[in-house]
């Protein structure tokens, strides 16, 4: 409830400064908030619903391939000193590569349909949650694994019992650290070759000069990273009561 009270009062502040922003600029540029608000109703009723519908599937199966392919590997480099020496150096290698900047070759190679947007935010994705994953299962307790081995379990009851409920903090952190900047990718990522997602439709009403629609758009997609951030939070709040 604290958290809740918290993100409305940072709401409240932030539509009170665009309120003063946009009568002190007095221009069709800047709408007032109260505009884009009013202007919500409108745009849901001719098909906004699908625009967050399309966005938030890519987000949604980006992530899960991220998780799927980033969870394991981060455990096995952190892990297994052998798998660390042969792939850390293309990790640390490919990490620091502007991921944007590979948004023509991914277009190039599949196409602009789908599966060009959908690599393009589960590179995003995927790095920081190797990087996360392995410091975090470098950083446990050795003598932990090495009474669970005496014990007589194995490697992957190891990773089972112990690593993976260890990990679930560092791995929502870290999505929640991603979603901003995949939302940012997926901005630019949805304006070639689609008609549908919330970059599409923020840039159509910008080329037609809609402003109205232009800022109810970015309210939207700033709506949509919140709830997505305060469900990641929520989700580690139920996992790590503990604490």
């Amino acid at each position: 409830m604290k958290q809740l009270f918290k993100a409305l009062g940072v709401l409240v502040f932030t539509l009170l400064v665009w309120a003063v922003f946009a009568l002190v600029w007095d221009a069709p540029t800047v709408p007032a908030p109260w505009n884009v608000i009013v202007n919500l109703a409108d745009v849901f009723r001719h098909g906004m619903l699908g625009n967050i519908v399309a966005s938030g599937w890519r987000i949604l199966i980006s992530s899960l391939l991220a998780l799927i392919l980033g969870v394991p590997l981060g455990i096995a480099v952190g892990y297994k000193q052998s798998v660390s020496q042969i792939l850390s150096p293309f990790i640390y290698f490919s990490y620091p590569v502007p991921k944007l900047a590979l948004l023509p070759v991914l277009m190039l190679l599949f196409g602009l349909g789908e599966t060009s947007k959908v690599l393009m935010i589960f590179m995003i994705i995927f790095f920081p949650v190797v990087m996360d994953v392995t410091a975090a299962v470098r950083g446990m307790d050795r003598e932990i694994f090495d009474v669970m081995r005496s014990f007589g379990l194995s490697g992957g009851a190891i990773c089972r019992r112990v690593i993976l409920p260890g990990l679930w903090p560092t791995i929502l952190n870290s999505l929640k650290v991603t979603t901003g900047i995949a939302l940012s990718v997926l901005f630019f990522a949805e304006n070639y070759g689609t008609t549908q997602g919330m970059g599409y439709f923020i840039m159509n009403s910008w080329q037609k000069m809609d402003y109205l629609d232009l800022y109810t758009g970015v309210l939207i997609l700033a709506l949509l990273g919140f709830a997505l951030f305060c469900i990641f939070d929520a989700i580690e709040r139920k996992i790590t009561s503990w604490k």
